[in-house]
C-alpha cells in the first residue's frame, strides 16, 4: 500500500510538471479542511493507550469556472486563510497543482 501511494504521488507530480500552466476566470464556491490524527505509542507500550497524538491539516478550495465545471485543489494554510467563498478572480494552475489566485476588485 505504501509503495502504491508513493508511486501514485510520483506519477501525479510528473504529470503536473508536464501540464501547461493555465489561467482562468473563476469563483470560489467552497472551502474545506481534512484533519488527520496519528497516534504514537511510547516505547514499550503495545496497547497504544499511552503516548502522544499528532495531527496534520490539509486545506482544499473548490473553484468554479465560467462553464460551470468545478475543480477542488489543495492549497497552503496561509493561502486558505486569505480566500473566501464567493471571491472572484483569476486562478493559475498546472495540472492538479494550485499556483495562484488573484482576486478581482
Amino acid at each position: 500500500m505504501i509503495i502504491f501511494t508513493f508511486a501514485k504521488g510520483i506519477a501525479t507530480w510528473h504529470k503536473n510538471n508536464y501540464s501547461p500552466r493555465l489561467t482562468v476566470s473563476t469563483r470560489i464556491v467552497a472551502k474545506r479542511q481534512n484533519i488527520t490524527h496519528y497516534n504514537h505509542p511510547n516505547a514499550g507500550d503495545t496497547s497504544g493507550v499511552h503516548g502522544h497524538t499528532t495531527s496534520s491539516t490539509t486545506y482544499y478550495v473548490t473553484f468554479q469556472v465560467e462553464s460551470g465545471d468545478r475543480m477542488e485543489m489543495s492549497v497552503s494554510g496561509s493561502e486558505y486563510g486569505t480566500l473566501a467563498e464567493g471571491d472572484k478572480g483569476k486562478l493559475t494552475f498546472q495540472g492538479t497543482r494550485f499556483l495562484t489566485f488573484n482576486r478581482e476588485n
